[in-house]
């Protein structure tokens, strides 16, 4: 029987003692697993749906004529890049059940990390100069491969790059680098925007919160929380740095792969 239990100091006939409280939260445990059971169920019925878009979008795209190209190509660009947002969370949410429950990252293979931040960085530059602003890249020459998920490394950048576009002002600075700090590859991504909250800074990894405010953009507040969970599946660390009104530095380590790792994935 699953007991959620409660215990304080209480003063009883002048005698210092502890006082017990046992709830039995059986069926708060069963709903639980009703919702986690939903939830699963309703991500992977998705995913079929969204495989159909993405092969419709990209046979549309081969029979585009070419007066009309240009035109037509912006229209398909808006959907494919919608669909991949939509794609993303639906992986997100399902990764975030998985590492929930306890199982491990398994498809994990030695990833070129300055390859993954430059492609990241195009795939968030449309959005981010449409709000009008700017992306530095602060990265050196060469980085160790780094031994990870690949598509859940990219997520984890692309989930805190555009969630540094949507707090950053019009003409403000969004910066991603990297470096090698012994067996990790230490990542972060800056912002010049409003800052968090030092109350907020415990509770933003947290599945389904949000920062509430007048002029704080919505969401489902799962992003951050995925994040979390996928760095700390690989064994690395991440957490924030943040002052109101002076930007925000999100950081996060993945491991080195070693030579055992890399041999390995080049026998594949």
């Amino acid at each position: 029987m699953p007991v959620e239990v409660h215990a304080r100091r209480v003063e009883f006939d002048e005698t210092d003692s502890i006082q017990w409280i046992l709830r039995d939260i059986t069926e708060r445990k069963e709903l639980d697993g009703l919702r986690e059971d939903l939830t699963a169920m309703i991500y992977h019925d998705l995913r079929s749906p969204l495989a159909n878009i993405v092969s419709s979008l990209d046979v549309l795209y081969s029979m585009t004529p070419g007066d009309d190209k240009e035109t037509i190509l912006t229209v398909l660009k808006i959907a494919e890049n919608s669909t991949d947002r939509i794609q993303r969370l639906v992986s997100s949410l399902l990764d975030v059940n998985r590492l929930e429950s306890g199982q491990p990252v398994a498809d994990q293979k030695a990833v070129d990390p300055i390859t993954m931040i430059a492609n990241v960085v195009l795939d968030v530059e449309p959005v981010a100069k449409g709000r009008r602003q700017a992306i530095n890249v602060d990265l050196p020459k060469e980085l160790p491969s780094i031994w990870v998920d690949e598509d859940m490394a990219r997520r984890v950048l692309i989930n805190l790059m555009e969630n540094a576009s949507k707090f950053t002002p019009s003409n403000g600075r969004i910066e991603a680098g990297a470096r090698q700090e012994g067996d990790w590859v230490h990542m972060w991504v800056k912002d010049n925007g409003p800052g968090i909250p030092t109350p907020d800074q415990d509770r933003i990894f947290d599945k389904f919160t949000r920062l509430r405010g007048k002029n704080k953009p919505g969401g489902l507040g799962i992003g951050l929380a995925f994040c979390r969970l996928a760095v700390l599946g690989h064994g690395g660390r991440i957490w924030v740095e943040s002052e109101q009104g002076k930007g925000t530095a999100f950081h996060f380590t993945f491991p080195v792969a070693t030579e055992q790792q890399l041999a390995g994935s080049d026998n594949k």
